[in-house]
């Protein structure tokens, strides 16, 4: 019996929500565990709202956050934590090294972890994981799970938030004059890497064509420092879109995909949300691995071209081949079978 579970997810937001199957399935396995949850800022805000995770630790990036996570050790340490699983892969031998360091120090009594290609040998528990597989990241997160001898019933992805935040949201498209009655198409135009971005020209075209299609209003999603991208796409658009970038926390912007009719997307954390929600999702690839694509197929298309140096983990890339052989109209054709369905 484990009375204290720790769960790693030093990754994204996109992570956080593939692992809500495992985060649901450990708690109906072990009732009355409490369950911890250490992982980085972004993601922690969606976290907090599982009901199945009793408390979050922030690690802070770069230097600065240095001191900060020193006291979040210290407090993990001071738990006493009875398992620790690590539910990320591993990229990299200086993250296999970060990660041993760290669980050395917390000094839980069992681990579990994947041992990516081989490089981390170190578990209690080690499942078999490859970087290239295109067995889905659910599945391996999973497998962890499997290993412990946990029974999994239930593989949806879950997002949560709040009747208040979908009330702060209504309130939002209302003074924006965007009423319940309305088509409301979302785009997300941004990603933290640069190689997941595809063209916003194109995105802005898309927006013209179903806007005018479908006599739609489009929302463009994104964070505060994307302005300057979304603000493109919205001068190049008529009928105006609604531009929510840094208008909306993450917390809400579950809420505002929840009521969009369809969403259209680059590969970043939003698509995977809204892949949780199962609104109808254009899924923009690009470079991106299938490992860690959309998990539920239903209500979603996926576009993505093989070229023959993908997928790809490159923040930047001078030959953008597997994003500008996506056209428009694979998109419009996408977005046509979704909503016509």
């Amino acid at each position: 019996m484990y009375n204290k579970i720790l769960l790693v997810e030093l990754a994204g937001i996109g992570d956080a929500v593939l692992s809500s199957p495992a985060i649901k399935s450990l708690k109906d396995n072990y009732p009355s565990s409490s369950v911890h949850f250490l992982t980085f800022a972004g993601p922690a805000d969606l976290i907090r709202k599982s009901p199945y995770i009793e408390s979050v630790f922030i690690f802070r990036k770069g230097v600065k956050g240095i001191l900060n996570n020193i006291f979040v050790l210290i407090k993990l340490k001071r738990l006493r934590i009875d398992l620790a699983i690590n539910l990320k892969h591993h990229y990299r031998m200086i993250g296999v090294l970060k990660m041993y360091f760290l669980l050395r120090f917390i000094n839980p009594k069992k681990t579990v972890g994947r041992n990516t290609n081989g490089k981390a040998d170190f578990y209690d528990i080690k499942v078999k994981d490859e970087i290239d597989s295109e067995r889905h990241d659910v599945e391996y997160k999973l497998d962890l799970l499997r290993a412990l001898g946990c029974e999994i019933k239930d593989k949806r992805l879950q997002v949560w938030f709040e009747d208040s935040e979908a009330k702060e949201v209504g309130v939002f498209l209302k003074k924006n004059f965007v009423s319940d009655l309305d088509f409301l198409i979302g785009i997300n135009p941004v990603g933290y890497r640069p190689t997941r971005r595809w063209d916003w020209k194109k995105f802005a075209e898309v927006g013209k064509i179903l806007s005018n299609r479908y006599k739609a209003k489009v929302i463009i999603t994104g964070a505060k420092n994307d302005r300057w991208l979304t603000e493109r796409i919205s001068h190049s658009i008529f009928p105006k879109p609604l531009d929510s970038s840094g208008r909306l926390s993450l917390t809400q912007l579950p809420a505002l995909i929840k009521r969009c009719k369809i969403y259209i997307t680059n590969d970043t954390g939003s698509m995977h949300i809204a892949n949780a929600l199962e609104t109808p999702l254009v899924a923009i690839m690009g470079p991106g691995t299938m490992k860690l694509a959309p998990y539920q197929r239903e209500n979603c298309i996926i576009i993505r071209k093989e070229v023959e140096c993908s997928p790809c983990y490159k923040f930047r890339c001078r030959n953008m081949s597997c994003l500008d052989i996506i056209s428009v109209d694979d998109v419009i054709q996408a977005a046509a079978v979704l909503l016509k369905s």
